[in-house]
């Protein structure tokens, strides 16, 4: 037939990426290849290679269908399957490949970077690329690239609201950092609702209160992780109340995180909770399996730990 596997298998992969979350496809497809494709009178015979049996009995369970009209679809032939267990002899997949740095920075260039995060108390190494997005939070995560992408024009303010460890603080962070990269003089500033709540107790205590007020109202960005701290303590909410003002009637941005939705925060003020609904509230749910195994092999990735899918399930 002269039919390249590979492309054929890449085109495949590239019609499934769109029809399922990007978890699932890092977790699943992109650990598959075409192993054989023969011509049998008006039909194709093909055999799907996985990485390993725990990949292939999934696969075969859960995305037969998918798989086959795909194929189907491409070759413009009826397809017959089956899955064998073959790890790829070349790598098929986009995910699979090295990833290569979209600038390579100078030393200088990279300091310079560091020293602008801690200035704004950004922990390094959050970033959209190593953020794993399913059904459980990819809007969460649209919505935070956009407001990276265009600071104080799209859902001001964003609030994400979520369990503990379902990647709130990632995305908040991911955001900062991204601001950052494009611009170094941004004024930008991530804390928690405590430690808000403290620099007020400490400019009341010291008598520095228009510092700290210089400090917060002329932020670019703010980014406050846990709000709810601040509900049922009246000076808190009513100096965040007058920073949110002076925020976003400047043009600045400013994402808060907790872990219930604003309606839900008992002793909030309806003010604060009005300004809140003003912009984008959007919840992340607990991550399922795919997002799981996804996450575990990113960790695993970033410390140079290959990972077999198996590992990554247990």
């Amino acid at each position: 037939m002269g039919l390249d596997k590979k492309t054929l298998w890449a085109d495949v992969l590239a019609s499934i990426r769109v029809s399922v979350s990007p978890a699932i496809f890092s977790t699943w497809f992109s650990q598959t290849h075409l192993a054989s494709l023969t011509r049998m009178k008006e039909r194709f015979v093909t055999e799907i290679g996985c990485n390993s049996a725990f990949i292939k009995n999934t696969i075969e369970a859960r995305y037969f269908g998918l798989i086959q009209d795909t194929l189907t679809k491409s070759l413009n032939t009826p397809c017959d399957l089956s899955f064998i267990v073959k790890a790829n002899p070349i790598r098929t997949s986009p995910d699979q490949e090295t990833a290569t740095p979209l600038f390579t920075k100078s030393k200088n260039e990279t300091e310079n970077f560091l020293n602008t995060l801690s200035r704004a108390k950004i922990r390094p190494g959050y970033s959209f690329e190593n953020f794993a997005v399913s059904s459980a939070n990819q809007m969460a995560h649209a919505a935070a690239e956009a407001v990276a992408q265009h600071p104080g024009t799209a859902y001001n303010p964003l609030f994400i609201w979520g369990g503990v460890g379902v990647g709130k603080t990632h995305l908040m962070l991911a955001v900062g950092s991204a601001a950052i990269r494009k611009n170094q003089d941004l004024k930008i500033l991530f804390c928690t609702g405590e430690s808000f709540t403290n620099d007020i107790i400490e400019g009341i205590r010291n008598k520095t209160t228009p510092t700290f007020r210089n400090k917060y109202r002329k932020l670019t960005l703010l980014l406050i992780d846990d709000i709810q701290f601040i509900a049922g303590k009246d000076t808190a909410q009513e100096e965040f109340f007058h920073t949110f003002n002076a925020v976003v009637s400047s043009g600045g941005q400013i994402i808060l995180t907790s872990d219930r939705p604003p309606g839900e925060i008992a002793r909030f003020e309806e003010r604060l909770k009005s300004r809140f609904e003003a912009g984008l509230i959007v919840d992340i749910a607990p991550p399922d399996f795919e997002l799981r195994c996804a996450i575990t092999q990113i960790k695993a990735r970033e410390r140079g730990l290959p990972l077999a899918m198996e590992q990554a399930q247990m």
